[in-house]
Parts: C-alpha cells; sequence; structure tokens
C-alpha cells in the first residue's frame, strides 16, 4: 500500500443538521471567479466515472462538481498504475455561470476549457451510456488523457436526495506521459444537484462493486445506510459500521436481526485533497466482503469526528 439503527434512507435535512457550519471563506481565481464559501447553499452539480482494472493494475477516477453561481468548477482526477500515483485538482476552474440542463437524454457536463468533459446519454434515472473525456496534467508535470465509456448494468437513486448512481462496465484508453492503458473494468457513475452546502458533515463513504454487484455505504455522525444490488435481484437497504481509517479497514451492512455481510477493504493507495483547509482522505481499494471480492474505493472527510482516536 503507498501512503500519499438509524432512519433509512438519510435526508438531507439530517445530514445537515449534524454539525454547525464552519466559517465562510472565500477565494478568487485569476478570472475573478471564486470557490463557493463553506456552508453556503448554493446550486452545484457534480459527476463522476470511475474503474478499476485488476488484470492492467489500474483504478481511476474523475469528478467535477460546478458551481454556476461562482462560475467555478472543481476538477479531480486520480490514478493509480504500476508505474505510480497520479493526480490533478483544481479548485478555481473557470466554468460558465448557467446551470447544466438538467432534462433531455443528452446532457454535457464540462469547465470552461473542457478539461473534463462528461456526456450522459438517457435520462438521469435511467441512463443507458456515459463517456469522459479528460486531459490535465497530472502531478510530476506529465500529460494525462483518457477517453472512457461506461454502460449501466445496476443503478440506484443515491443515498441522498438529488444523487443517482449506476454501477456497470467501463471501456476505453488511457495515457500518462509516454504510457499507455487499456481498461476494461468494473466502475461507476454518479450524478447529484444539490442546493445545500457540500462539505459540511464529516462522513465515511465507501463504493465497491464488481460485474454483477456493487454497494454504496455511507456513516456520518449519529446515523448511517448503505445497499447492495445484485443483478437479477431487489436492492437490500440496511445500516453500515465502519472501522477506523487505515491501510485495513473493517465495513460491516446490517439489513436485520442476524442478517449482515461484513468484511474488510484493503488500501492500494491513500491521498488527500485539500478541502477548505482541511483534508479529505481517499483510497483506492480491494475489497472481501461476505466471500465476494469487490473494488473501488473508500473515503472520509472529517474522521475524527466519528473515530475520536484517528
Amino acid at each position: 500500500m503507498r501512503e500519499t439503527a438509524v432512519n433509512w434512507p438519510m435526508t438531507r435535512r439530517s445530514v445537515l443538521a449534524a454539525l454547525p457550519l464552519p466559517t465562510a471563506c472565500t477565494t478568487p481565481n485569476a478570472e475573478g471567479e471564486r470557490a463557493p464559501p463553506q456552508g453556503l447553499q448554493t446550486p452545484s452539480e457534480s459527476v463522476m466515472i470511475s474503474v478499476a482494472d485488476a488484470g492492467a493494475g489500474v483504478h481511476f477516477s474523475a469528478r467535477l462538481c460546478r458551481y454556476p453561481a461562482f462560475r467555478t468548477a472543481w476538477l479531480w482526477v486520480h490514478v493509480h498504475t504500476p508505474d505510480g500515483f497520479y493526480s490533478f485538482v483544481d479548485h478555481l476552474a473557470p466554468s460558465g455561470g448557467e446551470p447544466t440542463p438538467v432534462e433531455g437524454e443528452h446532457v454535457v457536463y464540462e469547465d470552461d476549457g473542457a478539461r473534463l468533459r462528461f456526456e450522459r446519454h438517457g435520462t438521469t434515472l435511467a441512463p443507458v451510456l456515459s463517456l469522459l473525456r479528460a486531459r490535465v496534467n497530472a502531478s510530476g508535470g506529465e500529460a494525462l488523457a483518457s477517453d472512457l465509456q461506461f454502460a449501466p448494468t445496476l443503478m440506484r437513486s443515491g443515498l441522498l436526495p438529488g444523487r443517482m448512481e449506476a454501477f456497470g462496465r467501463v471501456e476505453g484508453e488511457l495515457a500518462i506521459g509516454n504510457r499507455r492503458y487499456r481498461l476494461s473494468g468494473p466502475g461507476q457513475f454518479h450524478e447529484q444537484r444539490q442546493t445545500d452546502a457540500r462539505f459540511t458533515t464529516p462522513f465515511a463513504f465507501a463504493s465497491l462493486w464488481d460485474d454483477d454487484i456493487a454497494m454504496t455505504l455511507l456513516a456520518i455522525p449519529d446515523q448511517s445506510a448503505g445497499y447492495i444490488l445484485r443483478a437479477g435481484e431487489a436492492p437490500r437497504a440496511g445500516t453500515v459500521r465502519f472501522g477506523p481509517p487505515g491501510e485495513r479497514r473493517a465495513l460491516r451492512i446490517d439489513f436485520g436481526p442476524d442478517d449482515f455481510l461484513e468484511g474488510q477493504a484493503t488500501a492500494l493507495v491513500r491521498y488527500t485533497i485539500p478541502i477548505y483547509g482541511e483534508a479529505w482522505r481517499g483510497a483506492f481499494v480491494t475489497a472481501d466482503i461476505g466471500g465476494r471480492r469487490l473494488l473501488g474505493a473508500v473515503n472520509d472527510w472529517r474522521p475524527e469526528a466519528l473515530f475520536p482516536d484517528v
């Protein structure tokens, strides 16, 4: 590993009420756009694609979050490969002031420079295809280019209002400098639109998948929820337990008395992203849950509120 009993479903009201909001701050970029103040209610729209190709030894994620009122987008790209770990983060990317249209069966999310461009074909609740085009300079100054295609096989409205999560197969190309990777593996796509403030409440989050199974787990102070999807079966929802952050991490989802799945996630690489002067913590992982091997990510924001010994 490289180092660099509660209500269902969750509501945004309960999430936002968990802790008081911190003091707001704002930072201008070169064009006069600003990062949204922490704790401010403002429309935002996030979209993300992740993929893991165990054969190629590559885990990849790209996320775009637009704040139209501030003409700003947050761009994240993180990649773990056999040749190293690469990252790109920009929280002051110029982006247009108009909201991305939500209706229609072809929607494009992108920053003004089109460094990250997501296309969704089909409706928000029933996507049939999603595309990613990424063109950024990764850590170390190497050019990173990726073109990916996501085809959903399992879908569910997310744990929070305004969020859609889909799981399926991702195919495409990744280039970092002069290295080329052909990617094919299970992955995840999500869209999340909201007006409530982001990054205010501590959380632990896991997104884990294989070709015919997927699960999302979320814990905040005094509340947790999760679900598991299997091909050909009804979704199952339950409450969640996370072990504290670390190279190896216990995970459990309880569906009822004596009805649970549990296991462990092992970090391949752990990394941080600076957000409002604090560190968001991420990890690409492999997991064994209920005897199934899964791939994906486990993330934390303000883990000391959930795990006092961290």
